[in-house]
């Protein structure tokens, strides 16, 4: 946990809370005992202990084991975020900017965005990225920006800000046009499970672009593990794949099948 504050003194009960919390929540679901995880996460998160009341914000914002409460769960990432813990600064950005819990306010959310940005939380330099790449909610369009800013949280291997990289790369979009680069950040983000990562890096085999030999196979698959993580256009690539093999297939097989007289 990163802090941006000066640490409060904790007595041992309230870290040794905030750590039997951690434990029993890493038990199987169908074990776990979410009283008593909540009993351990509220003893270390009224001790003052900000990665506890982190977590409890987001047990209040999902609704596990509590009932969901967004003011609750703003209460809490609030508390934690006054005492420095950057999740939950960068959670609180996300109430604001969404109204959860709190009134909209994109401004607030910006400022709680580009605080958690500057301390280097990955999502949070994410998502100035995308505000940059797209414009609006008070920030400029600025494609540069937002390739840097989709730099920054790809080092550390955001998925999403791996496969923005590739698109910028894609389209030459505050950065110079590379098709090569472009399928190397296809393939890190596919590599974290990124559907769109996993579709783009397959339309990539298929074509045979970027320096990539075309591979329907490899393409195929790849929109298929694209597809089972949801994402909308692949399974429709999979089975065109599918069905352009079996026509090449049947085609081998009988070379006068097309032909009519």
């Amino acid at each position: 946990m990163t802090q941006t504050a000066e640490k409060k003194e904790l007595s041992p009960e309230v870290i040794e809370a905030h750590e039997k919390s951690l434990q029993l929540a890493r038990e199987p679901s169908e074990t776990r005992d979410m009283e008593q995880v909540l009993t351990y996460m509220k003893k270390a998160a009224d001790g003052g202990h900000t990665g506890a009341q982190c977590n409890l914000g987001y047990l209040y914002a999902v609704g596990d084991g509590v009932d969901a409460n967004p003011e609750e769960s703003v209460r809490w990432f609030q508390l934690a975020a006054e005492g420095g813990d950057l999740q939950a600064i960068y959670n609180l950005s996300q109430m604001y900017a969404s109204g959860r819990g709190v009134e909209a306010n994109h401004a607030t959310a910006l400022a709680l965005l580009r605080k958690a940005a500057n301390a280097g939380h990955p999502d949070a330099l994410y998502n100035l990225g995308i505000y940059s790449y797209s414009g609006g909610n008070g920030v400029e369009q600025d494609h540069q920006a937002a390739f840097v800013f989709f730099q920054n949280a790809a080092s550390v291997g955001h998925g999403d800000a791996l496969f923005s990289m590739g698109l910028c790369y894609s389209k030459g979009h505050g950065v110079a046009k590379d098709e090569i680069k472009a399928v190397e950040c296809y393939k890190k983000s596919a590599e974290t499970g990124n559907a769109n990562g996993l579709f783009n890096l397959g339309l990539y085999y298929y074509y045979g672009e970027g320096g990539l030999a075309r591979d329907l196979d490899l393409a195929q698959d790849l929109f298929q593990r694209a597809a089972a993580l949801g994402h909308d256009k692949a399974g429709s690539a999979a089975a065109s794949i599918a069905a352009e093999k079996e026509k090449a297939a049947n085609a081998a097989a009988d070379p006068f099948a097309d032909i009519k007289l």
